[in-house]
């Protein structure tokens, strides 16, 4: 763990610095139908603090039909 040093009025203390927040290496939304455009078929998550909102997937992305709710996962790559 890195250390900094933070002056105060009595003179100096040691502190540990704050760890960073990594950012998640995997997201999994569950999302829903909700609407079909021309070209796509609308999906949303409309839970407060969704990573995320929205999703377009062209019609041809389905055979027939649209499902009426997926699960989607986002993997990062490093």
């Amino acid at each position: 763990m890195r250390k900094v040093w933070r002056r105060n009025l009595e003179g100096g203390e040691e502190v540990a610095a704050p760890k960073k927040a990594t950012a998640p290496k995997q997201i999994v939304a569950e999302m829903a139908f909700s609407k079909s455009t021309k070209g796509t078929h609308v999906f949303t998550d409309d839970k407060d603090g969704a990573p995320i909102t929205t999703l377009y997937v062209k019609r041809h992305g389905f055979q027939g039909d649209p499902p009426s709710s997926i699960t989607v996962t986002v993997e990062a790559v490093e």
